[in-house]
């Protein structure tokens, strides 16, 4: 099992995602309490950059908080025994597709590659944390559609790359 996954193909910036450390980013959705639609699930990009940037602009004029301070031990603890997954377009878009790119072929460690629309994988999230820990097992990732999370479908694993093509 790989533990990290590359973006490749027709893209202006070829990436490498660890999934090991998502579990910090303020974009992962809780999967544990989360019972919506995978579609509600907004790419709040620039909400997202503009909270962060709020949050520079006060730590420069007022200094930052200690790190025991900042976070609560229980928000802490949360973080690390829950569900979690990111929304896979986040990744997309930050590789920059070409326009041509028309879709995604996931490359598995074991079993034929799959192919998806681009537009159908933009609607994907990328499940990364069970319990709290990292997916090791047909892991680093498990891959959801919308249809496959409302049915309760077995996830695509055993992800090793994106290539866009």
């Amino acid at each position: 099992m790989a533990d990290i996954i590359t973006v490749t193909g027709a893209v202006s910036h070829r990436i490498t995602i660890d999934p090991s450390v998502w579990i910090f980013d303020d974009r992962k959705i809780d999967l544990a309490h989360f019972t919506g639609d995978l579609d509600e699930v907004q790419d709040d990009v620039p909400a997202y950059l503009k909270g962060t940037g709020a949050q520079w602009d006060k730590e420069l004029k007022e200094g930052s908080l200690p790190p025991s301070e900042s976070r609560s031990m229980i928000e802490e603890r949360k973080a690390l025994t829950g569900d979690y997954a990111m929304r896979l377009s986040w990744f997309l878009d930050n590789a920059q597709p070409d326009p041509a790119a028309v879709s995604l072929k996931l490359h598995r460690e074991e079993g034929e590659p799959i192919t998806l629309p681009l537009a159908q994988a933009r609607r994907a999230i990328l499940q990364f944390s069970k319990d709290g820990k990292p997916i090791r097992e047909n892991g680093p990732v498990l891959l959801y559609l919308p249809d496959m999370w409302k049915q309760k479908e077995a996830p695509i694993d055993r992800i090793v790359s994106f290539e866009l093509i």
